[in-house]
């Protein structure tokens, strides 16, 4: 019956270090894996368990303490690190009270031989299961020499297939994500997405975690090559709703020749988040991953034939744009916005998106109109705390997102309202707020007194001196249009 000191012995296939606790106590009868530190609750007594993830190694003083005494509640009997250094004294004294022995493995090993080599020394009365198992872990390594894949499906059913026949067991995969038929878990651009499972039988439970690792492997070399294109797309798309109108064509046709039909309908949804990012690296590379979230899931959504989606990232905030050769309608657009909400809360749980919705616009000045509008519908749903804001067809917003995204008319704008910007920026406002409402009110200063809670007399003193101060007759027709819209325009902001 072998025991801890077996696997310390000198010329080990597999170095390992014997971090805490007794070396001889406890005889070891089977080895099983576990993915993490948090899963030791389901690891079987008597048994050694190898942790297969390598949190070890960044795990906390107190996670260790955690998982050691788990493990010795549980009755193991010795405990595996894949990269783990030193214990924390606490942890080091819960494994010599509890007479738990706790390993260590180098960091850059081969997970899956760790646990293969682990199997030879306990049951050298396994050899057929042995034999499987390493015949299966040659069939994986193959896999992962071979080039690069054209159809991971294929593969991924080639190595299922290969695998199987030399276990003499059928695997399968599961898109489940949790739960007792999740099987060994696979993993793509760091998110699981499903696993591997197979009949109990301990050549099975060795082969699995290097198989879902060839799997995830595989899977993220095919996301890579299908999102590539997009990414290529996200910077067209940037460049196009930014870059001024005589540079448009040229991107366009770059455009065209990446598959982005901007000669169709697009619909923009502009993508705020609530809150500001700052300078914590931390935090910018949270609205990285962000990104990468909502592109994988504008990937990976079922849509209709001829309806695409694609993103673009401007500052901290993303652009969605939907494309197509007919509208597309409103409750298909707020239910991408739904199937976003849910993948953000799931994934990025602190996180909160404003959504503005642009109207349907076609080609490239229509993209830009529709993204125009769309920063200006989020702006509002800012503001107002909504979660989701929309232009309609037709409305004064509309017309004021036009003139607010267009750089010549800001300038009209600011030079208009110029004299009252130079009085600072509390009376400023209250100038243009007081000169807005009475325009609104159709220069009557009873309805703008109301509008704005002040006596008939103070809104009258206040137009005397802002029409004084912009040398401006509010009874000229084309004056007061200019000025209204102007006053709407900075008031929008």
């Amino acid at each position: 019956m072998s025991h801890v000191v077996d696997l310390l012995r000198s010329g080990s296939r597999i170095p390992l270090t014997l971090l805490a606790g007794p070396a001889e106590a406890v005889p070891l009868t089977s080895v099983t894996a576990v993915e993490g530190l948090d899963r030791l609750h389901g690891a079987p007594p008597d048994s050694l368990v190898v942790v297969t993830g390598r949190s070890a190694s960044q795990a906390a003083g107190y996670e260790l303490d955690i998982a050691v005494r788990t493990a010795s509640e549980r009755g193991v009997a010795a405990l595996v690190l894949i990269g783990g250094g030193p214990l924390p004294i606490t942890a080091a004294r819960l494994a010599e009270r509890a007479g738990l022995a706790v390993l260590a493995a180098e960091e850059d090993c081969d997970v899956a031989e760790v646990v293969l080599y682990l199997g030879q020394v306990i049951r050298g009365d396994a050899a057929d299961s042995l034999a499987r198992a390493q015949a299966a872990i040659q069939i994986v390594r193959e896999f992962g020499d071979a080039p690069d894949p054209d159809d991971a499906d294929d593969r991924v059913a080639e190595l299922l297939a290969r695998v199987g026949a030399v276990l003499g067991r059928t695997l399968s995969t599961s898109e489940d994500a949790a739960g007792p038929h999740a099987g060994e878990p696979i993993r793509v651009a760091g998110r699981r997405h499903g696993g591997v499972t197979g009949p109990p039988d301990d050549a099975v439970r060795l082969v699995l975690p290097a198989v879902a690792a060839e799997i995830g492997r595989l899977r993220q070399l095919a996301l890579e090559r299908a999102t590539a294109p997009g990414q290529t797309r996200s910077d067209i798309l940037t460049e196009l709703i930014v870059t001024e109108h005589p540079h448009a064509g040229a991107l366009a046709d770059r455009a065209r020749g990446l598959g982005l039909a901007v000669d169709d309908l697009h619909t923009v949804v502009w993508m705020t988040p609530d809150r500001p990012p700052g300078s914590d690296p931390a935090e910018l590379a949270e609205r990285r991953r962000l990104f990468d979230t909502l592109t994988l899931r504008a990937h990976q959504a079922p849509r209709p034939p001829g309806e695409a989606w694609n993103l673009a990232r401007l500052a901290a905030d993303i652009v969605l744009v939907g494309t197509a050769r007919a509208e597309i309608r409103p409750p298909r657009v707020l239910q991408i916005i739904h199937g976003i909400r849910a993948s953000v809360a799931e994934e990025h749980p602190g996180t909160m998106l404003r959504f503005g919705i642009g109207t349907p616009q076609r080609g490239i000045d229509g993209l830009r109109q529709s993204a125009t509008e769309a920063r200006a519908a989020a702006a509002i749903a800012t503001r107002s705390r909504e979660l989701v804001h929309a232009f309609d067809a037709a409305g004064i917003n509309r017309v004021l997102a036009q003139v607010a995204g267009s750089p010549l008319s800001r300038r009209v704008v600011d030079d208009l309202l110029a004299p009252l910007d130079a009085l600072g920026a509390q009376r400023s406002g209250e100038a243009i707020a007081t000169l807005c409402a009475y325009l609104d009110a159709r220069n009557s200063l009873k309805a703008a007194a109301a509008r704005l809670r002040l006596h008939p007399n103070a809104v009258n003193y206040r137009i005397r001196k802002i029409t004084e101060r912009l040398d401006a007759d509010l009874t000229d027709p084309d004056t007061a249009f200019a000025l209204h819209l102007a006053c709407r325009v900075r008031l929008r902001d």
